[in-house]
């Protein structure tokens, strides 16, 4: 890791962006900084406040060298870049997050070793290469279980098995390589706490609270999340531990299952900015992104205070009409929407609104669910669109 200080002026690169990009970018032209971005596809709504943006293969290494020779250091803001690449990029740039986080992010079974050496609990896992093992294995690991590839990265799938008669199908699921089966741990509630680093600076965020749908897609965030002064205690004890032994320096996640009887697992790390922290855009004096930018060009990390309860709510595309309602009504919500999303997916993400205010949480809660936003579900598509769905695969 970097220490040397990066200052206004200074180009900054950033490799492997999503639509938070944005946001990063633009922290980053507020602090002065020119900024680079390297992308495998054309983005042109995330990268055109960008000063250059260059569009390459992550294999493409007379891309990258042309990249990195053009920037002072390099940051990613997703953890899905191969950390091979960041280390090519090495020669030419400061990589001011490190490498070594990022190489156990991304391998299951190196991100469980790591936990368990710093004695974090998480869910009983074992190593599989074929449906053999995987029979053999889920008698220990028990029912429900999740099958995961060893790499984490981009398209990447994971596999829930209920039952034994679920094994035969995971013959089409496992290709080559190693796989994790784990433990799928019954829970409650779901919590993650982001916080920076940077050397000895550690700052952190409140909890979050996260509520799913069945389908585990993310329906909102809601902090400061109450939970019990031994959990808190816990959670940042945990926190702290990561961030000591990481060997990281920037934003990051951990996001945790609580049992019905209390007990707190781990669910996995997350280094970077994520979609749930958006949540701080609102309830902190300072974001994910602007804490970001202050690790990674050697500044302190700014102190984080509540300010106050906020509800992140996920937009998708089917809600799009009954969101359009609520703009014209709600004095309390923000809003923010992206205009590159896939109007024939009716679960495309469309925007988030944050929802605050001086009430609680429970009370902003019932404010949304009386609006019914996030109530209904999208409609069943009719023949002739389930034709065409089914056509188009056909013909991808």
């Amino acid at each position: 890791m970097s220490t040397k200080p990066i200052f206004p002026g200074s180009t900054l690169g950033i490799i492997g962006i999503n639509r938070n990009g944005g946001a990063l970018i633009s922290c980053a032209k507020k602090a002065g900084f020119n900024v680079g971005v390297y992308v495998d596809r054309a983005q042109p709504n995330i990268t055109k406040m960008a000063d250059f943006t260059l569009d390459g293969a992550y294999n493409d290494k007379e891309k990258l060298m042309q990249f990195g020779e053009a920037c002072d250091a390099i940051i990613y803001q997703t953890p899905n870049i191969d950390s091979s690449v960041l280390r090519y990029l090495g020669q030419y740039a400061a990589i001011p997050q490190g490498i070594n986080g990022l190489e156990i992010v991304q391998d299951r079974l190196m991100e469980r070793a790591f936990l368990d050496q710093v004695n974090i609990n998480i869910a009983p896992y074992v190593t599989v290469i074929g449906l053999d093992d995987v029979y053999q294995s889920i008698d220990s690991i028990g029912y429900p279980a999740l099958l995961k590839p060893i790499q984490r990265g981009i398209g990447e799938q994971s596999m829930i098995i209920r039952r034994q008669s679920d094994i035969t199908r995971a013959a089409e699921f496992i290709d080559t390589g190693t796989y994790l089966l784990e433990s799928w741990i019954e829970h409650t509630h779901e919590y993650t706490m982001t916080a920076a680093v940077s050397g000895d600076d550690l700052q952190i965020f409140p909890v979050a609270e996260l509520n799913y749908d069945d389908d585990r897609q993310l329906i909102s965030a809601a902090a400061p999340a109450e939970v019990n002064d031994d959990m808190a205690t816990e959670m940042r004890r945990i926190v702290k531990s990561v961030a000591a032994s990481l060997q990281y320096t920037g934003v990051f996640s951990i996001n945790f299952y609580v049992t019905s009887t209390g007990t707190l697992y781990v669910k996995n790390i997350e280094l970077g900015l994520t979609s749930i922290a958006n949540v701080y855009d609102s309830t902190t004096n300072v974001n994910q992104y602007e804490e970001q930018i202050r690790a990674v060009v050697g500044m302190p990390i700014h102190n984080i205070t509540n300010l106050q309860s906020g509800l992140l709510m996920v937009v998708r595309n089917y809600q799009s009409r009954a969101i359009q309602r609520q703009w014209l009504l709600k004095d309390n919500w923000q809003f923010r929407f992206f205009n590159d999303v896939d109007g024939n997916d009716p679960q495309a993400l469309l925007g988030f609104v944050w929802v605050t205010g001086e009430e609680d949480l429970q009370a902003l809660q019932e404010q949304v669910d009386n609006t019914e936003v996030w109530n209904t579900k999208p409609a069943e598509p009719t023949t002739d669109e389930q034709a065409d769905q089914g056509q188009s695969e056909t013909n991808e």
